[in-house]
């Protein structure tokens, strides 16, 4: 898993009830579970970065005159509509 680094934090006690609990209820170290909620909290900050919705910048002028109509297309690219007059037919 590589090289481990050790730190010492200081926690609410009604959190570290609840994380005590936990390991207590997996059979698990309470040292684990921390790992395990700090690499939870990591992917969940890796995901919000990587979405291009939250990677668009400070507001100003785009110089796209159809922004506000076509902000999905320009962040998460073009997908193909099915053309309504299909599902009348």
């Amino acid at each position: 898993m590589g090289e481990e680094k050790s730190i010492t934090i200081g926690i609410k006690a009604k959190l570290y009830g609840q994380l005590e609990a936990i390991a207590q209820k997996q059979g698990s170290k309470l040292e684990d579970e921390v790992t395990e909620a700090i690499k939870s909290y990591i992917g969940r900050l890796s995901t919000y970065s990587d979405d291009p919705f939250f990677r668009i910048g400070k507001a100003g002028k785009s110089g796209l005159k159809d922004l506000a109509k076509a902000h999905d297309e320009y962040l998460y690219g073009r997908k193909e509509r099915k053309n309504a007059t299909e599902d009348i037919h």
